[in-house]
C-alpha cells in the first residue's frame, strides 16, 4: 500500500508546480521509477489518477519509466547495471551479485532507487506549459 503514500508525494509535486504555472489542468505526468523501489506500477499508476481526477484533472495520462538498478564494485571499481535472476526481488538477489568484470560480491547499489517526477504538462490560459 505504500504506493498510495508515494502518489500522495507525486500528486501534491505536480499540483504545487501546476500552480506556480497558472493552476490550470494537468494534462500528463512522465515518472522515473527505481526498480530497487519494489513499486506496483498499476497501483502507482491507479493513485495518480484518482488524485488529479479529485482535484480536477480527469484524465490525466501517467507513464512511468523504469529505471533499472546499477551496482558498483568496491574492489576494481566497474559499474554496471543490476542484473537479477529471472523471478527474483531485486533486495533479494543482492547476496548473489557479482561484478561482471572481476566477479567480487563486494559491490554498493547507486541507482536504481530513484524515483522522480521528470515532466508534467499544464494546461495554462488557452496554452500548454511545462512544469517539472
Amino acid at each position: 500500500m505504500h504506493e498510495y503514500s508515494i502518489a500522495l508525494e507525486v500528486w501534491g509535486s505536480v499540483a504545487a508546480a501546476a500552480r506556480e504555472h497558472g493552476g490550470g489542468r494537468v494534462r500528463s505526468i512522465r515518472l522515473e521509477v527505481g526498480v530497487l523501489n519494489l513499486i506496483e506500477d498499476e497501483q502507482l499508476s491507479f493513485w495518480v489518477v484518482a488524485l488529479a481526477e479529485r482535484d480536477g484533472s480527469p484524465g490525466v495520462e501517467l507513464e512511468i519509466v523504469q529505471v533499472p538498478g546499477r551496482v558498483k564494485c568496491r574492489g576494481c571499481g566497474a559499474e554496471g547495471e543490476l542484473r537479477v535472476p529471472q523471478g527474483t526481488l531485486p533486495y533479494f538477489a543482492m547476496g548473489a551479485v557479482r561484478c561482471a568484470e572481476c566477479g567480487s560480491g563486494e559491490v554498493d547499489v547507486v541507482g536504481g532507487r530513484d524515483l522522480k517526477v521528470v515532466t508534467a504538462e499544464i494546461e495554462t490560459e488557452g496554452r500548454n506549459g511545462r512544469g517539472e
